[in-house]
């Protein structure tokens, strides 16, 4: 199905539109009014289930140097069975979402809701939260019959502390898109490690072996600190490695920036990670990331050990709603959050108070 909206003076000159470019098999979903530079003007949304010939004429077929047609569509690989390359789908199933989301908004009506929770979700709206996670809110809402967002809020985002109460025995990696923090986080909760028990054996593991600087920055603070310095580059490194958390020691591990839809998992897959079952993967990303940013770094380091979302450089955002759009993108708890430049008291456990005091009050933890 190929859906699209289209603008005119008058719904007459939208059909004209809808007639010329998808034909006179196009279903009508919907249509409204808007208002674009101080204009009124109509806006529908129309569809074409079954094209009987292409709605754009084909691009040439080059010859490519190995030999095939050389027909790859930009953002991803052709695959051999005809399937469009997964890149080309998402951004398909992006504005098809788009559009079903603009169908459904006109059923999301706030006059049902008290005075209270009416201010609560137009202020997540301006606050960023897009619609499919506000439309996720109101529908439990009303399902429930509740009298405030905070419940509904709570199940869509929820929230496991990055203590060792909440994950024992675990070893800790951290993933993410380079910038984002994930040594600093990596130091932060190997501190504190150290600082709740002196005597346990505290290791921290570079796995990044193209990050000559990197590399150093994190010995150097193991060495002040105190803690175990480790690297790995292969299976046998992280055999060894994940024995030792196995045998009681905290493990916390730096992992590589990566591009690619997929290519976390079949990193971890190459350093044989795959099935540990105390191996946790957390997410480490930053509100100041665009929206579509926070969906690729999703994609690219879904993983099978990935366990909760960490936030950094809260104190550098002025809003805070992707941690509302990540949390039901994900299905992901949220387990710390990264407030600060300092190594000891820079970072906090998550806690349901904390997230909502961040998102409605902007209220960074321990302010």
């Amino acid at each position: 199905m190929r859906v699209k909206t289209f603008r005119g003076e008058s719904m007459a000159a939208c059909l004209g539109q809808i007639r010329q470019e998808l034909g006179k098999e196009a279903v009508i979903l919907g249509s409204q009014s808007v208002r674009e530079d101080g204009r009124s003007l109509c806006e529908v949304m129309a569809a074409l289930e079954q094209p009987d010939s292409p709605l754009r004429p084909a691009p040439p077929k080059t010859a490519s140097p190995g030999g095939g047609n050389g027909n790859v569509p930009a953002g991803g690989q052709a695959k051999g069975n005809g399937q469009p390359a997964t890149g080309d789908w998402n951004r398909e199933w992006g504005e098809i979402k788009g559009h079903l989301l603009a169908l459904l908004r006109p059923r999301m009506d706030f006059s049902a809701l008290s005075p209270r929770q009416r201010l609560a979700l137009e202020y997540l709206e301006r606050e960023g939260v897009d619609e499919a996670s506000v439309l996720a809110v109101f529908r439990s809402i009303m399902d429930r019959g509740e009298d405030t967002v905070i419940p509904a809020l709570s199940r869509l985002v929820r929230v496991k502390p990055l203590t060792e109460a909440e994950w024992p025995g675990a070893a800790h990696m951290f993933v993410g898109p380079s910038g984002v923090g994930k040594t600093s986080v990596l130091l932060r909760l190997a501190l504190a490690a150290r600082a709740a028990d002196p005597g346990r054996r505290v290791v921290v593991v570079n796995a990044d072996s193209g990050r000559g600087k990197g590399r150093l920055l994190l010995r150097h603070y193991a060495e002040l600190s105190g803690l175990t310095y480790a690297e790995a580059d292969g299976p046998e490194d992280f055999r060894r490695i994940l024995d030792e958390a196995d045998a009681g020691a905290a493990v916390f591990i730096d992992t590589p920036s990566l591009r690619g839809e997929g290519a976390m998992d079949g990193w971890c897959a190459s350093m044989g990670l795959t099935g540990r079952e105390r191996l946790r993967a957390h997410l480490v990303l930053s509100p100041l990331f665009a929206a579509n940013q926070l969906e690729h770094s999703l994609r690219v380091y879904r993983c099978p050990p990935l366990s909760s979302l960490v936030w950094t450089k809260l104190d550098e955002a002025c809003n805070y709603g992707s941690l509302v759009n990540m949390a039901h993108a994900s299905s992901l708890p949220v387990s710390a959050l990264g407030h600060g430049p300092e190594l000891t008291q820079g970072m906090t456990p998550a806690s349901g108070k904390a997230v909502w005091k961040l998102l409605f009050k902007h209220q960074l933890p321990g302010e």
